[in-house]
């Protein structure tokens, strides 16, 4: 064999496992696409799409750092000082069209660090065979623990679930309240604002209404026949709007309590600013609305600047004391002032203080409070 032949040799050899080594090459796979998060505007900022799914779903809420200070209140025997609270509010929010409109659900958990998220509900109750007495039944979640707030869902415009009603609205400011009282009187059972409720809505725009039940008291467990199986409200609201002006009318009655309450907000944008005017009566002890027999509030809000606003409000109440269910006597006057200010984008302080005058009808005293709040938006 000669030199020749051995080379040609060894490169037919090379050759031959050169292409061996080819034919079992092994090829990379393309990699899956990922599925990106996808923004979902068909119902307003903040929406996203769940990959995989048609669901769009927002995810907002707030923390909110507050001190509250009162001055002595000789009626009731409060005495003055401070109070410091910081609260966490998470809500999630789906939506999705279907053949039936837009179907929603929303989730809301709201903790603080002080006891403020307590309540107290008085209800008649058969404490002995054929004895039906008012028994006083008391919830308060612990501190830091989450707690269910306005929880729903809604299908075109029927609402069932845990929502708010129309008192809870309110004004801008601080010193006119829709949801409460001056302090003293009342029959103990308004400011029911938030229920196990059924509500149907009619929007064509400018103007608007609604027909809701609400089953009052649910936090007392079953209802039965011992006096608590009628603690049911109905209520409706109409509302118009008319340019720069907003007006609504709300008629509620408790079956429990067999009393009706009636009240209208009005808004207006007037000059540098915007006036809001509400009003309330009842015709006895309800839970939609008994601070008092009648009330009427007024406030202007002005919006100074683009990030300033300030809001001076007053707010009258008459026939306060309650006296075997009936608004009896005494009066209340409340006047105040409530100031905004956004920090930054989603950062916004406010701040009020207000003073209130109560006469029992046989007594009479004063009483200042006031906070200020910093809370941050998302």
């Amino acid at each position: 064999m000669n030199i020749k032949s051995l080379l040609l040799g060894s490169a037919a050899a090379l050759a031959a496992v050169s292409g061996a080594q080819a034919a079992d090459a092994i090829v990379a796979a393309e990699p899956e696409p990922l599925e990106y998060v996808r923004v979902c505007d068909a119902f307003g900022t903040g929406y996203f799409y769940i990959p995989g799914t048609e669901t769009c779903l927002k995810i907002g809420g707030y923390v909110r750092v507050q001190v509250d200070g009162r001055s002595d209140f000789d009626l009731t025997g409060a005495q003055g000082g401070y109070r410091t609270n910081t609260r966490g509010q998470i809500a999630v929010e789906a939506k999705n069209d279907t053949e039936f409109g837009t179907l929603s659900s929303k989730v809301t958990l709201r903790a603080n660090t002080n006891v403020s998220n307590s309540y107290s509900v008085t209800v008649p109750t058969e404490t002995a065979p054929g004895v039906i007495e008012d028994v006083t039944y008391s919830v308060s979640q612990a501190n830091n623990d989450f707690y269910l707030e306005e929880t729903y869902l809604q299908l075109g415009g029927l609402r069932v679930g845990y929502f708010y009603n129309y008192f809870d609205n309110g004004l801008p400011g601080e010193t006119v309240l829709s949801d409460g009282g001056p302090g003293f009187g009342g029959g103990g059972f308004g400011g029911d604002t938030l229920n196990n409720s059924i509500r149907y809505t009619y929007d064509a725009g400018s103007f608007s209404v609604y027909g809701q039940v609400d089953a009052f008291n649910s936090q007392a467990g079953w209802k039965t026949d011992n006096g608590s199986d009628d603690e049911i409200g109905i209520n409706g609201v109409v509302t118009g709007k008319f340019g720069g002006v907003t007006v609504d009318f709300f008629a509620g009655y408790d079956f429990d309590r067999e009393e009706a309450a009636f009240a209208s907000t009005l808004t207006a944008a007037i000059g540098p600013g915007s006036l809001g005017v509400f009003a309330a009566y009842a015709t006895g002890v309800n839970r939609y609305f008994d601070f008092a027999e009648w009330t009427i509030g007024a406030e202007y809000a002005i919006k100074v600047t683009d990030k300033f606003s300030v809001a001076p409000g007053v707010q009258y109440w008459d026939n306060i004391t309650v006296v075997d269910g009936d608004f009896d006597a005494g009066d209340a006057w409340r006047v105040g002032v409530t100031a905004d200010y956004k920090i930054t984008t989603n950062l916004a302080a406010k701040a009020t203080i207000n003073y209130t005058d109560v006469d029992s009808g046989t007594d009479s005293a004063d009483r200042w409070d006031g906070f200020l709040r910093l809370q941050r938006s998302f």
